[in-house]
Order: structure tokens, then C-alpha cells, then sequence
């Protein structure tokens, strides 16, 4: 990991922030624009938004620990401060400013405040139409949670082992206990956003030159993992009695149990991008193929083909067969294929404005 800056990290940010907008207008709110829309069933697609935004808390990680020097005094934490506030609030305050011009009567002043001041998901004071800023609120606590490890030189490794190690014991000794739900989603996101800087934090990667298709590979799974989440179905064979959220809002349980089932392809995304080997590679791909698959195997033998194709699995799992031929196939990429993949890193530089926007 010589260079602190990589193109193919950019076309990561670039492309996840396409797919939340994609989500948002595509998935969410198909007729918001067009009240004929209608997609067939064989190629209606629902783009992973949700999952996109762990892999913006796992890649924001990534970025803040390799391009942070340590934080030992108050100079560099107030520099630190200055750069996160400065890339964060501008354009997110020229959005909230401009949905609430839009909205004008609709909220209270109490709301509104709670929204520019980034309190309105633990206060559930959410404005709908800025809906999709709830990440934000979880990014700006992880930065200043990360000034506390840095100042006091806390191991991310340590951390991220403790961490999933008490969500793991959470889960099996209290899946069924009422915990506030706000409290689990900070600490599962807290693990994606830790993991990011974990992998910073390490120097001692070896060096791997990946092939462009295995790359991709990697890199399209993003885009077909979302509906082959067994979590919902294990949890039922198991005849676990989970706690009941229905009382709460989705923003306050916006990131939850289910959301672990991606945690591995997070990581995975980061080491292939980044050309860093792990000898937990294999691991990660092998469950994320025989996971995948066997949930869509599932689903074909439980319920049927026509199923598969009104439920909308067929492009996830062309996608979902494609991924795995170019990563066992190992064939080389045209070059007009490279240069498409290498010209999307220029969306990295205006992911956050599309995001915000």
C-alpha cells in the first residue's frame, strides 16, 4: 500500500454513490417521475442502496486511517477536525437548506434543528425528504470516536476483535432482549467503519497483483448480494425468538443483525482494491459464492422458477453466475474494458455531492 491515493477506491465511492441514488429513484420510488413506469420481471432491478452505505462506512475508515497521521496533540486533532467538518457540512448544509425552502411549513422548527444539527436520528425528527442523510449522522460520530483511539494509540485491531467479539455475544446470549436498537446500529456500523481503519492501520500487507477479472469479480458481487441474504432464513430453521423493533422507526434501527452478512464482502472489496493480500482471502470468497448460492438454490427449490423471476433474483443472479465465472475463469479483461473500469474512478471526486444531492 505505497500510495495513499487509489483509482480503483474512487470507482468504488464513485459507483456506490450511483447505486444509492439509483435505489432511491429506481427502487424506492419507481413512479415518482413517471407514474406509466414499469419494468418487466425479468429485468427489474433493485439496486443494494442499503449495502452501499456500509460500504461507505468500511471505505470511510479505510480513507480517514490512511491518510491520518496519528493525533498526539491539539494542533492536529483541531486540523483534523477542520478537514472532516470542512468536506462534510458545506454541501450538507446547502441540501437540508434547500429541501427545507422546498418543505417550508411542513416541519417544525424543532425538526429542522434537529436535522442541521445532526441529532434527528437518535430524536427520530427525521425530514422524509432528506431521508437518505441518516449515514451522515453516524459518520460524524465515528470521526471523533477515531480522535480517541488515535490521541491514546488504541490497537483497530484489538478493537475490531473486541467488537465483533461483544456482537457476537450479544446476539447469542440477548438476540431476544429489547436493547434500544440505535445503540446495535452504531456498534455494527462502528465495526464496518473500525474494520476500514483496521486495514489502514496494518503495514505489513503482502503485495498482490490480482487480475483485473478477479477484481471485478469482486467488485460487481456488490451489486447481486443484497437479495441472497440467508440471514432471515437461518435465523427461522434456528426457531430463534428475536427482539421485537416494530415500535421503533426505521432510522433508529436503520442498521441492523442482518447487515454482518456483508461485512465479509466489505472486506474483501477493500483488499482487492487495494492489492492486499490476506491469507483469509479464499475464506472470504468461498463463503460469499457458497452462501450466495445456496440461498438462491434455496429459493428455487422452495418455491419455483416463476418466483425467482417476479421476485426480481434474475438479474442479481446473472450477475451473482457472472462474478463467479471471472473469478474462476481467472481470463484476461479487453483493454477497452480496463480503461471503462479506470475511467469511473473519475466519480470518486463528486461521490459525496451526488450522494448529498
Amino acid at each position: 500500500m505505497e500510495s495513499k491515493h487509489n483509482r480503483n477506491l474512487d470507482i468504488l465511492r464513485g459507483v456506490a454513490a450511483l447505486v444509492v441514488v439509483g435505489f432511491h429513484l429506481v427502487s424506492c420510488y419507481p413512479r415518482a417521475f413517471d407514474k406509466n413506469y414499469e419494468l418487466g420481471h425479468v429485468v427489474n432491478y433493485n439496486f443494494p442502496g442499503h449495502m452501499s452505505v456500509l460500504v461507505f462506512f468500511i471505505l470511510s475508515g479505510y480513507v480517514i486511517g490512511i491518510n491520518t497521521k496519528r493525533l498526539t496533540d491539539r494542533k492536529s486533532i483541531t486540523s483534523y477536525i477542520r478537514k472532516r467538518l470542512t468536506r462534510i457540512l458545506p454541501i450538507y448544509f446547502l441540501a437540508m437548506l434547500f429541501t427545507i425552502a422546498l418543505t417550508w411549513g411542513s416541519y417544525s422548527w424543532q425538526v429542522i434543528l434537529s436535522n442541521l444539527t445532526f441529532t434527528s436520528v437518535p430524536f427520530d425528527n427525521v425530514i422524509i425528504e432528506d431521508g437518505p442523510l441518516w449515514s451522515l449522522n453516524y459518520e460524524l460520530i465515528y470521526y471523533f470516536v477515531f480522535i480517541f483511539f488515535s490521541y491514546y494509540n488504541i490497537s483497530l485491531v484489538k478493537t475490531v476483535k473486541v467488537l465483533a467479539a461483544m456482537l457476537v455475544i450479544i446476539f447469542i446470549f440477548f438476540h431476544n432482549v429489547q436493547i434500544y436498537p440505535l445503540v446495535l446500529s452504531y456498534l455494527i456500523g462502528f465495526l464496518f467503519w473500525a474494520t476500514g481503519a483496521m486495514i489502514a492501520e496494518i503495514k505489513s500487507w503482502p503485495r498482490w497483483n490480482i487480475s483485473a477479472s478477479r477484481m471485478i469479480a469482486v467488485f460487481i458481487l456488490m451489486f447481486c448480494l443484497q437479495p441472497f441474504n440467508p440471514y432471515g432464513p437461518v435465523v427461522k430453521v434456528l426457531k430463534l425468538h428475536m427482539a421485537d423493533y416494530s415500535a421503533y422507526s426505521w432510522y433508529q434501527q436503520s442498521i441492523s443483525w442482518t447487515d454482518l452478512y456483508y461485512y465479509p464482502l466489505t472486506i474483501l472489496l477493500i483488499l482487492a482494491l487495494t492489492h492486499a493480500y490476506s491469507k483469509n482471502y479464499r475464506f472470504l470468497v468461498g463463503f460469499i459464492y457458497i452462501s450466495a448460492l445456496f440461498r438462491l438454490l434455496m429459493i428455487y427449490k422452495t418455491y419455483s422458477l416463476d418466483f425467482i423471476v417476479r421476485e426480481h433474483y434474475v438479474v442479481p443472479a446473472a450477475i451473482l453466475v457472472l462474478s463467479l465465472v471471472m473469478c474462476l475463469v481467472n481470463f484476461e479483461i479487453p483493454a477497452a474494458l480496463k480503461n471503462l473500469f479506470t475511467s469511473l474512478s473519475k466519480l470518486g471526486a463528486t461521490s459525496y455531492g451526488v450522494y448529498m444531492v
